[in-house]
C-alpha cells in the first residue's frame, strides 16, 4: 500500500490483494462489533472486547456498570460508523482512495482498532517477540506499517 500526502489530501494506492485483505478484516471486525455486547458479563470477559471497551472504573463494579451503560453503545456506534465508511472507500479490485485529513484520521482509528484486536490475540506487549511465520503476526505487522505510514504522511 502506498500512502502519500499531497497538500490537504492523502492518496492511498491499494493493490487488489491488499484490498481483499482489508475488506475481509473490516467485515470480520464489523461482525465482531455487531455480535459483541460489552455490557454482557460473558462478552465482557472476551479480551478483545475488554481492550476495545475498557472499564471506566476498576475498583467499583457498580460504577463500572454505570459507565458501560452510559458510553458503550456510543463507542460501538462510533467504531462501527468509521469502519463502514472506510469499508465503502476500499476499491474491491484495488485502486486509489483520496482522503481529506478527516478521512485519514478515520482510517488511522480503524487501523488502530484492528491492530488492538490482533495485538490482544497475539498477546503483544513491549517484551513480545512475534513469530514472523505466524499469519496473525504478519497481518499485525502489516497493519502496523500501514498505520505508521499514514501517521508519517500526516506529519508532513
Amino acid at each position: 500500500m502506498k500512502i502519500k500526502r499531497r497538500g490537504p489530501l492523502v492518496r492511498v494506492d491499494i493493490d487488489s490483494a491488499e484490498s481483499g485483505i482489508l475488506i475481509d478484516l473490516l467485515d470480520d471486525f464489523g461482525a465482531m462489533l455487531d455480535a459483541a455486547d460489552p455490557g454482557d458479563a460473558v462478552t465482557a470477559r472476551n479480551p478483545v472486547i475488554q481492550r476495545l471497551f475498557p472499564d471506566g472504573y476498576r475498583d467499583d463494579e457498580d460504577a463500572a456498570q454505570e459507565y458501560r451503560d452510559l458510553v458503550v453503545e456510543d463507542l460501538r456506534a462510533a467504531r462501527h460508523a468509521r469502519l463502514q465508511v472506510c469499508r465503502a472507500e476500499i476499491p474491491a479490485a484495488g485502486g486509489r482512495v483520496e482522503l481529506d485529513l478527516e478521512g485519514a484520521d478515520r482510517w488511522i482509528r480503524v487501523l488502530n482498532d484492528l491492530r488492538l484486536a490482533f495485538g490482544v490475540q497475539l498477546g503483544v506487549s513491549e517484551e513480545t517477540e512475534l513469530d514472523p511465520a505466524d499469519d496473525l503476526a504478519q497481518i499485525y505487522g502489516w497493519l502496523t506499517a500501514v498505520q505508521d505510514t499514514f501517521v508519517t504522511q500526516l506529519m508532513r
